[in-house]
């Protein structure tokens, strides 16, 4: 007996000690938080039953005649304005790779359907290194109200190009190139 008393005196006792502890206050735990079928995976605690809901009384008295607001207003356009579909393809159409053409050319075609701001981005490009020399398909126009995105189908890739109705037209803002 003090042999096994002496043993449990060094810290390798304690620890077989504290070990058995842990093994008798797990096996303890999993026994008495057990669900009904023995699957151990019950909540600890009280449950909480689902909450019931009630109809709403309101909901049958019909529409209140309150117009509800569009996600997004439609632009004010000038009469006889081109749409952004036909604003972005004309655009498109100027900014494709014209062998012979100078910079200035090209900026000039580029410049009706474009903001000073896209216009001061693209002084500097050459009209060589455009990517696409032809359109494939139609454009497809996303319209957010005031302004919208198009993407246009070419040679390569998708024109992708942003419009903005500014001073009664539609305008181009941003232009980005999508690789096929």
């Amino acid at each position: 007996m003090r042999t096994v008393l002496r043993l449990l005196g060094t810290r390798y006792g304690i620890a077989m000690v504290l070990i058995v502890v842990v093994l008798i206050v797990v096996g303890f735990g999993r026994t008495v938080f057990t669900d009904d079928d023995g699957t151990g995976n019950g909540a600890l605690g009280p449950t909480v039953a689902p909450a019931t809901t009630t109809p709403d009384p309101y909901n049958s008295l019909g529409d209140d005649g309150v117009a509800e607001e569009p996600s997004s207003a439609a632009p004010s356009l000038s009469k006889g304005a081109a749409d952004a579909s036909t604003v972005a393809t004309r655009f498109a159409k100027a900014w494709l790779r014209k062998p012979g053409i100078s910079g200035a050319q090209w900026r000039d075609g580029l410049k009706p359907d474009a903001t000073n701001e896209l216009m001061e981005d693209l002084a500097d490009t050459d009209p060589s290194d455009v990517p696409a020399a032809t359109i494939t398909g139609s454009t497809v126009v996303e319209n957010l109200g005031q302004v919208a995105t198009a993407k246009v189908p070419a040679d390569g890739g998708t024109i992708i190009l942003q419009l903005e109705a500014i001073g009664g037209r539609w305008q181009v803002t941003s232009l980005d190139w999508e690789v096929a």
